[in-house]
Formats: C-alpha cells, sequence, structure tokens
C-alpha cells in the first residue's frame, strides 16, 4: 500500500504537467466575443489571447481580435485563430487570412484564416479577393 504522501506527490506532479502543457481553448459557436459581446456563430472564424493567467478571451473573428489588440496590445499573451478548413488553432503568424463578408445585411467584412496557402488563395479567387497576413489584418484592426 502506498502512502498519502507519495499519492499526493504523485498528483500533484499530475496536476503540474497538465497545468504547463496550457494551450488554446476550443471555440464553439454560442461563445461570446469578447469585444463585441456578440454570439459568435461560426466557429471556423474564431480566435483567441490566451493570458499568462490562464485568461482566455475568444473573438468572434481574427479582425475583430486585431481590433481589440488596437487598443490592448497583447503584451505576453499568445495569440490564435482557427484555421478555417481543420478548425485547429495556430498562431497568425503561420496563417494566411481571405478577408469575407460576414453579414449580408450590413456588409461587416472580417477573415478567414488558412495554415494551406494554396487553400486560402482558391478560397479568395473563389470569393474575388485578395490575400493577407497577420500583419494586414492587425492593419484592417487600427483602422476600425
Amino acid at each position: 500500500m502506498k502512502s498519502p504522501i507519495v499519492i499526493a506527490c504523485a498528483a500533484l506532479s499530475t496536476l503540474v504537467i497538465a497545468c504547463a502543457g496550457a494551450g488554446p481553448v476550443k471555440i464553439a459557436a454560442g461563445d461570446q466575443c469578447f469585444r463585441c459581446r456578440r454570439i459568435i456563430v461560426d466557429e471556423r472564424l474564431g480566435a483567441e489571447t490566451l493570458g499568462s493567467s490562464g485568461l482566455v478571451s475568444k473573438f468572434k473573428a481574427p479582425g475583430c481580435m486585431a481590433t481589440y489588440l488596437a487598443a490592448h496590445p497583447p503584451g505576453s499573451d499568445s495569440i490564435w485563430v482557427t484555421d478555417y478548413t481543420t478548425g485547429k488553432m495556430i498562431a497568425p503568424a503561420r496563417a494566411k487570412f481571405v478577408p469575407v463578408t460576414v453579414n449580408a445585411d450590413t456588409g461587416e467584412r472580417d477573415f478567414r484564416a488558412y495554415l494551406d496557402a494554396r487553400q486560402a488563395d482558391v478560397a479568395a479567387a473563389d470569393l474575388r479577393t485578395t490575400p493577407t497576413n497577420w500583419d494586414g489584418v492587425l492593419e484592417f484592426g487600427r483602422t476600425q
């Protein structure tokens, strides 16, 4: 029989290992955007920041997050966008962004993020638009 101290140490070690690998949190339709407080409808557009304290801030799309970041620099927060094709979270510097209309009634525009540049180029051609990089999305955020 193992002593309570051995069991407690094993449990604590497991907890430390689990917390050390903290990464982005899955964004789901129905979550609320941190900046505009609207409901996230398409989780494939979602983006988020993850603070060093573990605070997760979800955004409805990369452009909405860029608008927030223009006024609130991220500091040590990690920044993530959802790859439109796979639904996996990726660093925005690795993505190619395609401008899209997210609300036909208002003409609101935002971006889809693609890890695969070829998929971004195909989507941009289909939508008759020009893809951009993360710096382009940040510039969009500064102008909002």
